[in-house]
């Protein structure tokens, strides 16, 4: 099982996340994944400047992105995974759907980052998004097709 460890504090009221929500999404992804054993996940949620200054750091690209994912692998916690709301929220807009999808598709990409899935080449990216589609799917969340 995957267990979340959430930090909301940016968020007001109709923005935060429900816990049971996230939690599906969750239990969905380890089902896929084929977790076995519990695991924590961290899920933070920052601003766009400190997004900003995170993808400039460790990924050299000096602009505000969506989600960044950090493996720890440090005992029961598996890494951390950093949103930024607003940009969720354009990337939203933009695409026509909720905030709230737009969040659980973020995270849904972040955990399979975290679980070493990755997209800079073809060959990796079929498999990755083919798993996030297939995971969307069986939450009923618009797979982007």
């Amino acid at each position: 099982m995957i267990r979340p460890q959430l930090n909301q504090s940016i968020l007001k009221g109709g923005q935060k996340l429900p816990h049971k929500r996230l939690q599906k999404v969750l239990d969905v992804c380890a089902r896929e994944l084929g977790v076995k054993k519990d695991v924590f996940v961290s899920i933070a949620f920052v601003t766009d400047p400190q997004m900003r200054k995170l993808n400039h750091a460790w990924r050299g690209k000096d602009r505000v992105t969506d989600v960044l994912s950090f493996l720890l692998d440090e005992g029961s916690l598996k890494g951390e995974i950093v949103l930024s709301y607003k940009q969720a929220v354009r990337q939203a807009k933009e695409m026509r759907h909720s905030t709230r999808d737009e969040l659980l598709f973020l995270i849904v990409h972040g955990i399979l980052h975290l679980w070493e899935h990755d997209h800079e080449v073809p060959r990796d990216a079929k498999k990755m998004f083919s798993l996030q589609e297939q995971i969307l799917k069986n939450l009923k969340i618009d797979p982007r097709l």
